[in-house]
């Protein structure tokens, strides 16, 4: 369907309204880091005379190499902990036939509508009986399994061709050979779409880090910035210099593999 020229233009308006919104945000946060302090609550968006001054005051005033040591050691084992458990729990259901598996899986999906804030009280708890308040393990083993990468990596290994497997079985593969030497090494674009969606998602999270964490040796880096919105703080041109700093991964991580989230989104059926 074509639509007419007014539609157009009017799409076209709401479009270019939409980015503006997005990056007019995003100019004022990398100028403001790049003014000097005299010049933050001067006007006028670019800073007159650029400096790294900012920067340098984000690891004088805070913790800030211990928070980027925490977030990135913690999104990391994240990471890596939910493609482990993730490929195993999809091959499980996509490979094998045993009672209720139909149910589980439906029991997976189920816990994707569930908001993550209803189940924080009790797994807090959890965390203080165990004595792993404030400590990495707080932060990575409530979040190892994710519904999303059993979802996403059974419906690939679903279409994945019949006749390469039972060719390896035939050559006496098992499951555990037949799982990593053959259909892992196939999931590249779906494992790299996933690990972009953990990563961000691990990287940029905010209230369950702020829950169970408490000194600066185990703050995230997200939790850490709310230190420059306190009344003694008050020192934007570092905050948002750090802003910069933890928005640099993620974006890095994202424009690297963006073609490859889109291509996997299509392929599993899944659409914006």
């Amino acid at each position: 369907m074509q639509l007419s020229r007014p539609m157009l233009i009017v799409g076209h308006i709401l479009v270019l309204a939409i980015c503006l919104s997005i990056l007019f945000p995003m100019a004022i946060v990398l100028a403001t880091a790049f003014k000097p302090m005299n010049e933050i609550y001067a006007g006028g968006l670019l800073p007159q005379v650029p400096t790294l001054e900012n920067f340098g005051r984000l690891f004088e005033k805070t913790a800030f190499g211990w928070y980027i040591w925490n977030s990135s050691g913690t999104t990391l084992l994240r990471v890596i902990g939910q493609l482990i458990i993730g490929v195993l729990a999809a091959y499980a259901f996509a490979r094998f036939r045993f009672p209720y598996r139909d149910v589980l899986f439906a029991l997976v999906l189920g816990a994707m509508m569930i908001p993550q804030v209803l189940t924080m009280l009790p797994i807090y708890i959890m965390m203080a009986q165990l004595g792993w308040f404030d400590t990495w393990w707080a932060l990575i083993v409530p979040n190892l399994a994710t519904p999303i990468a059993v979802f996403l990596l059974r419906q690939h290994m679903m279409s994945f061709p019949n006749e390469l497997i039972d060719a390896a079985q035939m050559d006496g593969a098992g499951h555990w050979t037949t799982l990593w030497r053959v259909i892992v090494p196939n999931l590249g674009p779906a494992m790299s779409a996933l690990t972009i969606i953990i990563f961000i998602d691990s990287w940029n999270e905010y209230f369950w880090p702020l829950l169970v964490t408490e000194s600066a040796q185990s703050r995230t880096i997200q939790i850490g910035l709310r230190e420059f919105l306190q009344e003694d703080m008050n020192d934007y041109g570092a905050l948002m210099a750090g802003i910069i700093v933890a928005s640099l991964p993620a974006i890095a991580v994202f424009l690297f593999f963006q073609r490859r989230v889109m291509d996997t989104f299509v392929s599993s059926g899944l659409k914006g």
